[in-house]
């Protein structure tokens, strides 16, 4: 018997689509630190929990690649602006920001009609993708329809649209 195990694959984490910034842009400071408030900062002044906030986010990124892994090679790969930051397509990353806001709120969002209404207007228009009656737009600045080809500009980087999976069953 072997005096130690094997080693076990590690398998990295997806990238949300989309950021604490993103967060930030869309619900405020404010609302954020009632939703996740991390420990107290110096001066005792509050600050965010980041990784309560990340993780939020990749569970609405995977919730929404279960809609998009009916057209869409999941998960997606972000086109890159000139800084190296990821570029996301919209409405998704504002789709999923609505997703994770409402995953913070416990899923109970029932005090506040407008958090559950744009979680439910992003499973409709994730499940308007997957029916084929949605797509996902190229990454913002991409330059797509350019003649010289986006891609360059994106370091080599653009979304691809899978075609329909064909359900092959043997």
């Amino acid at each position: 018997m072997p005096d130690s195990l094997p080693p076990v694959a590690v398998i990295p984490q997806s990238p949300p689509y989309g950021s604490v910034a993103t967060l930030l842009e869309r619900f405020g400071e404010a609302e954020l630190l009632q939703l996740a408030p991390g420990p107290e900062g110096e001066g005792a002044e509050p600050v965010l929990d980041e990784a309560l906030l990340l993780s939020t986010l990749r569970r609405a990124s995977r919730e929404a690649d279960s809609y998009l892994a009916t057209r869409y090679a999941v998960p997606l790969t972000p086109a890159v602006d000139a800084a190296g930051a990821p570029l996301w397509p919209e409405p998704l990353t504002s789709f999923v920001a609505d997703m994770a806001h409402y995953h913070l709120c416990g899923g109970n969002a029932r005090d506040d009609e407008g958090i559950t209404r744009r979680y439910q207007e992003a499973l409709d228009w994730l499940k308007a993708v997957a029916k084929g009656q949605a797509d996902l737009p190229p990454p913002p600045d991409s330059g797509a329809g350019d003649a010289g080809g986006g891609e360059d500009a994106l370091g080599g980087v653009a979304f691809v649209q899978c075609g329909r999976r064909r359900n092959d069953w043997r």
